[in-house]
């Protein structure tokens, strides 16, 4: 069976040789000893330390160095057999992308569309729980304004900041900011991401369904999210009164529906209208399709996987280790009753 199939750190499997060093150094050291005393006790040395004999000392080094491989077996974390595991749920990433052209400064949602985008983008914000936001901002271009992040506070302090001079050029181009948003998320995770496209549906481009359906082609889901009205509102330019067309006529700025449940439809997604529930339908969005896109490792909540048994080794290095011990007490208990039976011996010849 492959190492790796037995031991999560598999690829630490040499440290066990660490137990035959330790082996041959407690041999080294037992036959350092044995010169010392046949030194210092010279032919009486085999006598005088016969409760600590060979074999004795030969078990407790094996104990111990049975007890170091355990250890080093049990720090590669084995694994074998299987058992189940609730499934683990984890936040998805969303990546928001606001229209900020100036159609979006239509006042048929009030105070405007922008503004009212952006209060439910921030109610949302605030209904996440470990999930990760970016924002990408788009007109005739789009920017990635906030990475990725699990930092709602500053992720509502720039979707409140956002506005049509977040980027130059003008006019509306849904597949850019798809683009973008495709670009603001990891290529591994994006089975498990969203892209919530905020926008009155005006794609002068025309390229936002293919970008859509490029975007679900790597199991990224696209949803949107139209702010606006069917009926079409004029465009409030601050301090200038309305957006006026080359002759001179106000315009006018409708929602495009149909043009954002093709979008929706391609990127397997849904539309819904914050014309008919407000800025809180990218609320309900949220909590109706998103989160259930939330990671959960196993699909019915539990699953078989490789047991750790790390607990097994463990257990067996620390019986081994007492083992030593028990042995090392056990002599040494011989040997301090030897000693007092020796000095309370009258020596041969008193008297």
């Amino acid at each position: 069976m492959n190492p790796a199939e037995l031991f999560v750190h598999a690829a630490w499997l040499p440290i066990v040789l660490l137990a035959l060093v330790v082996d041959v150094l407690l041999r080294v050291c037992d036959a350092v000893r044995r010169v010392r005393l046949a030194r210092v006790l010279g032919a009486r040395a085999a006598e005088l330390t016969a409760d600590a004999s060979e074999g004795q000392r030969r078990a407790r080094r094996t104990l111990f160095s049975l007890g170091t491989l355990c250890a080093l077996l049990a720090a590669l974390q084995p694994t074998f057999g299987e058992e189940p595991r609730a499934g683990e749920r984890r936040g998805v990433d969303v990546v928001v992308c606001l229209d900020v052209s100036r159609s979006m400064l239509a006042t048929d949602l009030a105070p405007d569309r922008l503004a009212a985008a952006q209060q439910g983008i921030r109610a949302l914000a605030e209904r996440t729980r470990g999930d990760r936001l970016a924002l990408v901002v788009f007109a005739g271009e789009a920017k990635l304004a906030v990475p990725l992040t699990h930092d709602v506070a500053t992720f509502g302090e720039l979707v409140a900041a956002s506005s049509p001079s977040s980027v130059d050029r003008g006019g509306t181009d849904l597949g850019a900011a798809l683009r973008a948003a495709g670009d603001a998320l990891a290529v591994g995770e994006r089975e498990h991401a969203v892209v919530v496209l905020i926008t009155d549906g005006e794609d002068h481009a025309g390229n936002g369904r293919r970008a859509a359906a490029e975007l679900f082609a790597q199991k990224t889901v696209v949803h949107c999210v139209g702010f606006g009205t069917t009926r079409g509102s004029k465009i409030a330019l601050e301090g200038q009164g309305f957006l006026r067309t080359r002759d001179g006529q106000d315009v006018v700025s409708a929602l495009d529906e149909a043009a954002l449940r093709a979008v929706a439809e391609a990127g397997g997604g849904r539309y819904v209208s914050a014309e008919r529930t407000g800025p809180l339908a990218l609320v309900d969005l949220f909590v109706e399709h998103v989160v259930p896109r939330s990671r959960t490792v196993f699909e019915d909540g539990t699953a078989r996987v490789r047991a750790q048994r790390f607990q097994v080794p463990l257990t067996a290095a620390f019986a081994a280790w007492l083992a030593s011990l028990a042995l090392t007490g056990r002599a040494f208990r011989r040997r301090s009753r030897r000693a007092r039976d020796g000095a309370g011996a009258t020596p041969r010849g008193a008297g």
